[in-house]
Order: C-alpha cells, then structure tokens, then sequence
C-alpha cells in the first residue's frame, strides 16, 4: 500500500482536525489549556517522533513557521547532537514540531473567527 505523501494542504487538513480537536476538549474540560493541548498533538504526531515521516514534511512543506520556532527557541548555538541521534533527524523532528504547532495555533484562530461570525 502506497502512503500519501505529506504536502502543505494535508498539513493544514491536519492541523484543522487537531485543532477542532483541542477546542473540543476545551469546551469539555473546562480546566484544559489550550497551550497544553497543541503541544500534546504537535509532540505526538507522528510528523515529529518518525524521523522519515519530518524529513517529508520539511522536504514537502513550508517550514517557515517550523523554522522561526528553531531558531526562537533554540538559538544557532544550540548542541544538536547532545541528546543522540543525528544532528539531521533532531533538526527536521524540531522544524516539524514547530512548524505543526504554528498550524494548529493559526487553525484554532480560524475557526474561533469562523464561530463569532456565525
């Protein structure tokens, strides 16, 4: 079976979906936070922990957002080597997580605009 690969359309099809998820649960679990949430689905995608699966998202996406987060957060002196693995792997896991972050966040505000103007 041939898996699909992944291109910015499906990412943000992606990120909708989690993103309707968190809201979800937000209005379930009234002590849920939304921050909280996002990084529990940008941290367990499997666009983040399978390092071939980030490879193709940052070889088929626009990283921009994913990029930004790297460079934010860990600043170019950061050892990428340090935990393990390759240098290659940590960065592209990192760039996705961020970049799966931003779309999740930029979903979650489309679709509160979408409920205030229904």
């Amino acid at each position: 079976m041939t898996e699909k690969v992944i291109n910015d359309y499906l990412l943000d099809k992606y990120a909708r979906s989690c993103a309707e998820d968190i809201l979800r649960d937000v209005e379930l679990y009234q002590d849920e936070e939304i921050s909280d949430l996002v990084h529990q689905h940008a941290d367990g995608s499997e666009y983040v922990i399978y390092y071939h699966k980030a490879h193709q998202l940052c070889l088929h996406c626009n990283t921009d957002n994913g990029e930004d987060f790297l460079n934010d957060c860990y600043g170019s002196d950061y050892n990428w080597a340090k935990n393990g693995g390759s240098v290659y792997d940590n960065v592209a896991t990192a760039i996705a997580y961020g970049e799966i972050q931003a779309r999740i966040y930029n979903a979650i505000s489309e679709i509160q605009e979408e409920r205030e103007a229904a």
